[in-house]
């Protein structure tokens, strides 16, 4: 046993020794809590701010867009969408284990498959961004979201901006649509400032002008609580400058930026008349597939654009199911082709006009030329080649071969000529390549060279006779409805070079201007010029396109019935009016349905007497019909 002295000095250094370990303990807590008051102050308050405020994006409208008198054609208006907003507590990990129970709950008011709400929310928790669940939600499905807020944590209603288009299907082609972008395209697009559920442009001057009518998004810093519910926005995190929170707040306000107000799109005008698109709409009214087109000779500027079978884009702002957009996609009638620019389609006889000039400006015939008669029939190589008209024409020279568009004139044409020559008028239109348009996926057609024959039948082994059904329009042709309005335009204008345009002016970009035309003046004296003018004024009044007239209009045109393989023919139909001075030039093509002269001439006839005749006598106006059927001109190809 220790002498009481010695116990009592062991007993002394235990008690130092617990007293230094208790005040080392208590030094090490009050350097922490000093560090974390004083040294580290700032950084630990920024890091509680940024918990619990969340930056919300405010999305900017799209850039309205007008006709060129100002009408408006597209714009965007307030919806209600159905939102999922992330809360700060949910982590990436913890978003991969989804409570199934409220993913029915949430899929269920919201009328969505689970599957797509789950995707949806993961997506969301992920990038700490707010997901659209659905757009534009019908006041019931609102009400049930509000109703059920408490056991819907994180999903909310909030207002956004929606694409509108008040004419529904009225020039869909042209306007195009706006859809939601896509999980692929954000990946690629994303350094363009692009998130999920915003609008892209998908077709029409909506994809082309993306960039111009998009706009700048906004943003804005809301107070949300441990459940990432929006409890207020940034002012009054703020707390209105109170005393007591003064440094707080000003700390506070250092550190988040200010709203930022979105900014709209650039509005467009348009070089589209409502009143041309709304005479074509209707005369293509019975159409089942088609194109119509109205351009303005003088400048190139598009007057209007149908396309059948035609498409609401209302449908793609508030999204599509699965199944109906396959029904829109595919299938054989497609109504998002634009035909008017994307459907290829032989000429027919409209062909003729090219035929015509470039036997002119070669020196192949004059005016008063006359061939071999027709007979109905012509002998070629071996073979006999028919006219539309089987008892034939008998002689006639060259404006009144273009009236009667008599194929047995244009076929000794077509071999006097040969294919260089031909070749070189129709590219000298536009005709086989792209026109320019400043709308997307425009297709170049095709007009065949020595080149090309030697490419697919090998060099010197296809022959002369092929020029017999060039002459006509007929063979391995094909232009677009918009070409072959481009064409009569041009001839309107005695060759001048049309550049085809839909955009007349960018708002608040004073340095826009549509393109200049990228090709030279169409060749042709005075003199050729003025013979095709007669000879297209003809087929209107005496020849192949009388179902065209209108009382006190002169209509200069041509028609033409296209051979189709796979069904009846097809049916079209260009001119220009005035024919004196021409403000509009139209071109028709109809699909699987008959003769150019019954069918697409009167659609024409229809439009112009809506244009050129006063309201006060439209009353007046027959409407144009189709030839009588035991007439001559009704059995005619075109």
């Amino acid at each position: 046993m220790l002498p009481s002295n010695q116990t009592r000095r062991v007993r002394e250094d235990r008690i130092r020794l617990l007293n230094g370990l208790v005040f080392l303990g208590f030094g090490l807590i009050a350097i922490g809590l000093f560090r974390l008051q004083v040294a580290d102050h700032q950084k630990y308050l920024a890091l509680s701010v940024e918990n619990h405020v969340r930056l919300e994006v405010l999305r900017a409208p799209r850039g309205t867009i007008y006709d060129r008198k100002g009408v408006l054609l597209a714009d965007s208006a307030p919806s209600f969408n159905i939102v999922y907003r992330p809360s700060p507590s949910r982590s990436v990990h913890r978003a991969q284990k989804l409570d199934s129970e409220w993913v029915a709950r949430v899929a269920a008011r919201v009328e969505l498959d689970t599957n797509e709400v789950k995707r949806l929310v993961l997506q969301a928790n992920a990038s700490g961004l707010t997901a659209v669940l659905r757009r534009n939600a019908p006041f019931p499905v609102r009400a049930n979201i509000e109703e059920s807020h408490e056991e819907l944590q994180g999903v909310a209603v909030q207002i956004e901006p929606l694409r509108r288009y008040p004419y529904g299907i009225l020039a869909a082609h042209l306007l195009g649509y706006a859809g939601e972008i896509s999980d692929v395209e954000i990946d690629s697009l994303s350094q363009n400032g692009y998130r999920p559920g915003d609008l892209i442009g998908r077709s029409g001057v909506e994809r082309t002008f993306e960039e111009i009518l998009r706009g700048q998004d906004g943003a804005e810093f809301v107070v949300v609580n441990a459940a990432g519910e929006r409890v207020s926005t940034e002012e009054d995190l703020l707390l209105g400058g109170r005393p007591a929170f003064g440094n707080m707040t000003r700390f506070a306000n250092s550190l988040m930026p200010k709203p930022r107000l979105p900014v709209s799109g650039h509005d467009l005008v348009l070089t589209v008349d409502l009143k041309v698109q709304q005479a074509l709409e209707e005369a293509m009214a019975n159409v089942d597939r088609g194109a119509a087109v109205a351009m303005d000779p003088r400048d190139g500027g598009i007057l209007g654009l149908v396309s059948r079978p035609a498409f609401d884009p209302n449908e793609f702002s508030v999204g599509l199911s699965t199944e109906r957009w396959r029904e829109l996609s595919s299938g054989g009638a497609n109504p998002l082709l634009n035909r008017a620019i994307q459907g290829v389609y032989p000429p027919g006889s409209t062909f003729k006009v090219v035929t015509f000039l470039a036997a002119l400006r070669n020196g192949v015939v004059d005016v008063d030329t006359r061939l071999a008669p027709c007979f109905g029939h012509f002998s070629y190589g071996g073979r006999s080649f028919g006219c539309w008209k089987h008892e034939g024409h008998g002689s006639l020279d060259l404006i009144e071969a273009l009236q009667h568009s008599c194929d047995v004139y244009f076929y000794q044409l077509g071999l006097k000529l040969g294919l260089p020559h031909l070749e070189e008028t129709a590219r000298d239109f536009g005709l086989g390549e792209r026109s320019g348009i400043d709308l997307p996926q425009e297709k170049r057609g095709l007009i065949p060279s020595v080149a090309w024959y030697d490419r697919r039948w090998g060099p010197g082994k296809w022959r002369k006779g092929l020029l017999l059904n060039l002459a006509i329009g007929q063979g391995e042709l094909l232009i677009t409805p918009l070409q072959l309005a481009m064409m009569l335009g041009e001839t309107a204008m005695n060759g001048r070079p049309l550049r085809p345009h839909v955009v007349q002016e960018v708002r608040g970009n004073r340095e826009y201007r549509p393109p200049a035309p990228s090709r030279s003046q169409v060749e042709g004296s005075a003199e050729a010029w003025e013979a095709l003018h007669q000879a297209l004024e003809q087929v209107v009044n005496a020849g192949t396109a009388t179902a065209a007239r209108v009382p006190n209009l002169r209509i200069a045109g041509k028609t033409g019935t296209a051979q189709n393989p796979h069904g009846k023919d097809h049916a079209l139909f260009a001119c220009y009016a005035p024919a004196e001075a021409p403000t509009v030039a139209l071109a028709f093509v109809v699909e699987n349905s008959g003769h150019g002269g019954s069918i697409a001439a009167p659609l024409a006839g229809r439009v112009l007497a809506r244009l050129f005749v006063p309201d006060s006598l439209q009353a007046r106006v027959p409407p144009p019909r189709p030839v009588a059927p035991d007439t001559a001109e009704a059995s005619h190809e075109d």
